[in-house]
């Protein structure tokens, strides 16, 4: 075991956060969910037409158990929904339906809801700051379509014919990629536990939400690159090393980069496929690579460090204040520690 594996278990714990840990977020969104059957059935019953059924599942970071906190108690965070609607794309127009949610959830106090391309969000305000949001993202059910296919309605009523749209896509395939990545617990977590230290590590090194690469981004690259660091190579006995794994995964994400024209790019590992890094300019994707090189760097020169204290000094610079730095006295005498397992939860 790394002489800092402790350090990064507590630093994990500082900063992981599951939809299970936030309850007043599954409270607003069970809310919510039920506001949007009722003003379905609500519909139902004005137009005389038949009920309009959908079900419910979470997505994102928090579904595939790499949620982060909020580097800052004020900070504004969010979780992801899914809506999967009981109707054939070819019935309805892709903005109409999400155009149910919205009024569903529309002129409530202490929230205003918002049209995106990709979803409706719901921005929650504390004495006029935002406090969270819930992003919903409208399906058409597999079941209701040509070949058992899902689609996401995309498009806002002011956007060009081209981008209201029904786009195929798999919404639940990427949470099982993330938990089938690995076979061994021990090696799954750790992996989990690499996504969570590149958002926190994103999270205190870009201030602006523009230009800084996205969660799912790391997700695709983990997908990609990421190598288990839980075992010995030469005897296979258990000897879990974030440490060592981090250093690997980045220098992974660093080769990434294109020779020729400096960018980065990594599709979605599920429909559509997309670049999850197009958005980044190129002046944002150099900025990218040189604070990754500089990560790298300084997580071999923790690695090289005989004191843990000294190491962790360098590895709070890159992960921010939750990363913990053990006092200068209890590592003076330190030794490698035996090869242990964990409980650390993922």
């Amino acid at each position: 075991m790394s002489l800092v594996q402790d350090q990064f278990y507590e630093f994990h714990r500082n900063i992981k956060l599951d939809l299970e840990d936030h309850q007043e977020l599954i409270k607003k969104r069970d809310t919510m969910i039920k506001e949007i059957r009722n003003y379905l059935k609500k519909k139902s019953e004005d137009e005389k037409s038949d009920l309009i059924t959908f079900s419910e599942f979470n997505q994102g970071s928090y579904s595939m158990g790499t949620g982060v906190a909020p580097i800052n108690d004020d900070q504004d965070h969010d979780i992801d929904v899914g809506l999967l609607f009981d109707i054939s794309k070819d019935d309805y127009n892709p903005v109409e339906v999400k155009k149910w949610v919205f009024e569903a959830l529309d002129s409530k106090q202490f929230r205003t809801v918002e049209w995106k391309k990709p979803c409706i969000r719901v921005q929650y305000f504390e004495e006029g700051t935002p406090r969270f949001h819930l992003d919903f993202a409208v399906y058409s059910a597999p079941g209701k379509n040509y070949g058992s296919k899902t689609y996401l309605a995309k498009g806002k009523p002011e956007s060009p014919k081209e981008q209201k749209k029904w786009e195929e896509s798999e919404p639940k395939k990427l949470k099982d990629l993330v938990e089938s990545k690995f076979q061994d617990t021990e090696s799954r977590k750790q992996f989990k536990r690499g996504i969570r230290y590149c958002k926190r590590w994103r999270d205190n090194k870009f201030n602006s939400v523009n230009g800084r690469p996205t969660g799912i981004a790391f997700t695709a690259l983990a997908l990609k690159g990421f190598v288990s660091k839980t075992r010995d190579y030469f005897t296979n006995d258990e000897k879990i090393d974030d440490l060592d794994a981090m250093i690997y995964f980045i220098d992974f994400i660093i080769k990434q980069f294109s020779w020729l024209d400096g960018r980065i790019s990594v599709e979605l590992p599920v429909l559509p496929y997309n670049n999850l890094f197009v958005k980044m300019t190129d002046n944002q994707c150099k900025d990218f690579k040189e604070r990754l090189q500089n990560l790298l760097a300084n997580l071999k020169k923790a690695k090289d460090e005989s004191d843990p204290h000294e190491a962790c000094k360098i590895l709070k610079r890159e992960f921010g204040d939750d990363f913990p730095v053990p006092a200068k006295q209890s590592t003076g005498q330190h030794r490698r520690a035996a090869v242990v397992g964990t409980s650390e939860s993922a």
